[in-house]
């Protein structure tokens, strides 16, 4: 089990604040939010309301928020207290996930803190939360992973593991960490688009 104060000031300070020790750089991150917006625009899905799950800093709501400023609903959604108190996010976990769905639901670096005992839930309360599009970003045991720049806590599946897991739930394989829900219906790809 990960320790509650394991999210605390300092792991936002080391892994997203500080230039030299963060892991993820403005630039990436407005490429992947980028990224992710042709690809809901591609398939032509109107964003009407967007839910980060594991919010941390908050970094990808603000960007999502300035590349795509016609969303009504942008949510945020962390179990941290420390990162809920600090950027605003409404303090649950993913264990506990509820509310309306949304067209976009983006969980970035969490599913491998939640113990091999809750991840079924876990994906279960993510998976409805979702009705259009989620962008997956998880570190797996098939990563090359730098000990030294990453948070080494957590439970390491495979990228197979999540992938099944997705299936089971009939979410469709876009690569790149996009599935699209099933509750999506104008969704029609090419064979060829998707796994």
């Amino acid at each position: 089990m990960i320790a509650d104060n394991h999210f605390d000031r300092g792991y936002y300070e080391r892994y997203y604040l500080r230039s030299r020790t963060a892991v993820v750089t403005r630039e990436m991150q407005r490429n992947e939010v980028a990224f992710v917006i042709a690809f809901c625009k591609h398939i032509e899905l109107n964003i009407r309301r967007f839910c980060d799950v594991g919010a941390g800093t908050g970094w990808w709501a603000k960007e999502f928020s300035k590349q795509y400023r016609s969303c009504p609903v942008v949510e945020t959604i962390d179990s941290s207290a420390v990162a809920s108190s600090i950027y605003g996010h409404r303090n649950l976990s993913l264990q506990q996930l509820k509310g309306p769905r949304a067209d976009l639901v983006v969980c970035r670096d969490v599913l491998r803190y939640i113990p091999s005992s809750e991840i079924e839930t876990a994906m279960n309360r993510l998976t409805d939360k979702c009705r259009g599009v989620l962008y997956l970003q998880v570190i797996t045991s098939d990563d090359e992973i730098d000990e030294k720049a990453s948070d080494m806590e957590g439970w390491f599946r495979s990228a197979a593991w999540y992938r099944r897991a997705l299936k089971r739930l009939r979410f469709r394989d876009c690569g790149m960490g996009l599935f699209v829900s099933p509750r999506l219906k104008s969704f029609d790809p090419f064979a060829l688009e998707i796994r």
